[in-house]
């Protein structure tokens, strides 16, 4: 019985030896302090975290999303009658990446009146218009085969009959632009019309 529980002993310490030298091991790779490429790691993290600056972060966020931040403001041009303002295709691309151009503002303007000032002289709008193409004249008449409610802000309404104007061909989910004669434009099924 002895001698068994002597092999016993041997073998528990045999175990526990090895443990120890797993243990020792194992806290040899977890201690980063000893490997001095990790050492110079956390070295270089305390020196950047107390470098760090309350101001200049704040400052930084200002710059990119606060009031001083860069605005893609509209770029608007001087109307000059004398020049055609005729753009041509390269130009008008490079205008499209450099920023945002408005043109055909006429907001308040009725479009078949023209503006006179007190003088009796031509207004701006009619001098722009004669130049710009005249949109009303753009697009396809389109006579409604169904009664259509709009479903949504930027949908058209009409009953079946109602004649209206295509404005731009259908797009992959079967969506037409078009304008009803009373000016309102929007979208609408292109299969519930048909060419006038």
């Amino acid at each position: 019985m002895e001698v068994v529980f002597e092999q016993c002993q041997q073998f528990e310490e045999k175990r526990l030896n090895f443990l120890r030298e797993v243990l020792v091991d194992i806290k040899r790779h977890l201690n980063l302090t000893e490997s001095q490429s990790y050492a110079t790691v956390y070295r270089e993290l305390e020196r950047t975290i107390a470098s760090a600056s309350a101001q200049e972060d704040l400052k930084w966020f200002s710059n990119i999303h606060g009031p001083g931040m860069h605005m893609n403001w509209p770029q608007f041009e001087e109307f000059n009658p004398e020049l055609g303002h005729h753009i041509n295709k390269k130009e008008k691309m490079k205008r499209n990446h450099d920023g945002v151009m408005l043109t055909q503002i006429t907001h308040g303007i009725d479009p078949g009146t023209p503006q006179t000032s007190s003088r009796g002289s031509v207004s701006s709008y009619e001098r722009i218009s004669s130049i710009l193409p005249n949109e009303e004249s753009k697009g396809v008449r389109v006579r409604a085969l169904y009664d259509y409610d709009g479903q949504e802000q930027d949908e058209l309404t009409f009953k079946a009959g109602e004649e209206l104007t295509k404005l731009e061909d259908e797009d992959e989910q079967g969506w037409c632009k078009g304008r009803l004669d009373s000016g309102q434009r929007g979208l609408y099924p292109a299969n519930y019309v048909e060419p006038v």
